[in-house]
């Protein structure tokens, strides 16, 4: 499913978990998003509390051994009995959101006391809050990426949400973030490149790491150190794709110049060369000047491209759907194309 579908249901079964008072540990729903790495299912978790105005702490379950994950034991008072310390991850108060990170990476010694926070809400005789409440998250097994098995037990409390990286929503984040519109432009052109995962190679392309192309690409590092930060980043394959695309996004028409003549403003038969220009138009757009850029749109021979061209927009700035000429172009051109 789409990363916005997971956030959805993620987002639900909190408002649940909410509401619940004095429940049965079954009434109790955790989301588990299991996909591949550097997806976001951390970020939109994060997204999701903050949204909320909830904590999210991160227990990272492949980072404790099973004692500091389940409170170390330690003789009481009299001495005659051991009592269990409450763990330092365990919250006191408040409300948030205990993200129980990296699941199947961890042991399966943590994995069981981790079956047990999500079964009843607790460690030993130390409980959760009432205004806490649980997601956990961690990759495939088929990713290689130290995972164990998961005991059935823990899977049987869980609910599995499978995620895989999409375009639109991932464009849609990073304009959210004021991500670099050329990697945006570079994906909507090569699709293929957003997630290409390669569990045997030192760096490949994904979601997260072309959001930190965008920070590379803002170092100002000369030509060759450049190539070089963004193979280790992507890879070779990904950053030579990607470099001949920024020589040609580098002789796009004068943006200004396009939005102030729009009907006489170049359209060129090169794919490559109009999905820069209309990465480009896509950040350019505001209440001002959106009925000229509707009107080069209009005369794309290609709707599609008016189409991204208005989602990525309409994602940076939604207050742009009220300008007359973004309503009337989704309202005939665009009705079966953007909504």
């Amino acid at each position: 499913m789409k990363l916005s579908q997971a956030q959805a249901i993620v987002e639900k079964a909190i408002i649940h978990a909410l509401e619940l008072k004095d429940a049965r540990d079954a009434q109790y729903v955790v989301p588990y998003l299991i996909g591949g790495a550097g997806l976001g299912k951390t970020t939109i978790v994060k997204d999701v509390a903050a949204s909320m105005d909830m904590e999210c702490s991160i227990l990272s379950l492949a980072q404790y051994d099973a004692g500091e994950l389940g409170g170390w034991p330690v003789p009481s008072k009299d001495g005659d009995t051991m009592i269990r310390m409450r763990p330092d991850w365990m919250p006191t108060e408040g409300r948030g959101v205990l993200f129980l990170d990296e699941l199947p990476q961890a042991p399966v010694a943590n994995q069981n006391i981790a079956a047990q926070i999500v079964n009843e809400r607790r460690v030993g005789p130390h409980h959760l809050p009432a205004g806490w409440v649980i997601v956990a998250a961690g990759n495939r097994a088929s990713d290689r990426a130290g995972t164990n098995n998961m005991p059935s037990h823990l899977k049987d409390r869980l609910m599995f949400l499978e995620v895989e990286a999409d375009l639109d929503d991932t464009i849609k984040y990073f304009y959210s973030k004021r991500i670099d519109e050329r990697v945006c432009a570079f994906l909507r052109f090569r699709p293929e490149w957003l997630h290409k995962f390669d569990r045997d190679a030192n760096a490949c392309p994904s979601p997260r790491s072309w959001e930190r192309v965008a920070s590379i690409m803002s170092w100002g590092l000369d030509p060759v150190n450049q190539l070089e930060a963004l193979a280790g980043q992507v890879g070779r394959a990904a950053t030579a794709d990607f470099h001949g695309f920024l020589k040609m996004y580098s002789t796009v028409p004068d943006m200004d110049e396009l939005i102030a003549n729009p009907m006489g403003a170049m359209i060129s038969d090169d794919p490559a060369v109009m999905y820069a220009i209309c990465a480009a138009l896509s950040v350019k757009m505001n209440p001002k000047n959106a009925g000229n850029v509707v009107k080069y749109l209009m005369r794309l021979p290609q709707q599609e491209f008016a189409a991204f061209v208005m989602k990525d927009a309409l994602a940076r700035d939604p207050a742009l759907k009220q300008t007359d000429a973004v309503r009337q172009w989704i309202m005939t051109v665009g009705k079966n194309l953007v909504l």
